[in-house]
């Protein structure tokens, strides 16, 4: 059926849609994807992202994800599977996360007013103290 609305192909426009045929097209890796998308988000998860062991950790899903064929444009999707390994997930983020050891000074503890350890002679709040 003949279209009014359709444009005519001129072989000048057949001979440039062609080239673009025969290329194949390259294949964008979980990385680039994700670098692309972490541009349109809002800024404060931008920032976020910005952590490497953050964002390492989003690649790191991402390519479980596609490893088990979740399709990245259904959100449904990507939400059955987060449900489907949410305990396996909690479980690695709570191996991951290190304990903040505290710290026991030797020794008595040094005044401002007290001699400097370090043999000056000086206060230590004039000495070694100053820059603290």
């Amino acid at each position: 059926m003949w279209n009014p609305f359709k444009k005519k192909s001129t072989p000048e426009a057949e001979a440039k849609a062609a080239p673009k045929a025969d290329k194949p097209a390259k294949k964008e890796s979980i990385e680039e994807r994700i670098e692309r998308e972490i541009e349109a988000l809002p800024g404060m998860i931008k920032n976020k992202l910005k952590d490497p062991q953050i964002k390492q950790r989003f690649i790191d899903i991402a390519k479980r994800m596609e490893k088990d064929g979740v399709d990245f444009k259904s959100i449904r999707q990507m939400k059955k599977w987060m449900k489907e390994h949410e305990a396996e997930l909690k479980a690695e983020n709570a191996t991951g996360v290190q304990k903040v050891e505290t710290v026991v000074h030797e020794g008595p503890r040094i005044g401002r007013n007290d001699p400097c350890p370090c043999g000056s002679g000086k206060k230590y709040k004039k000495c070694c103290g100053a820059d603290k």
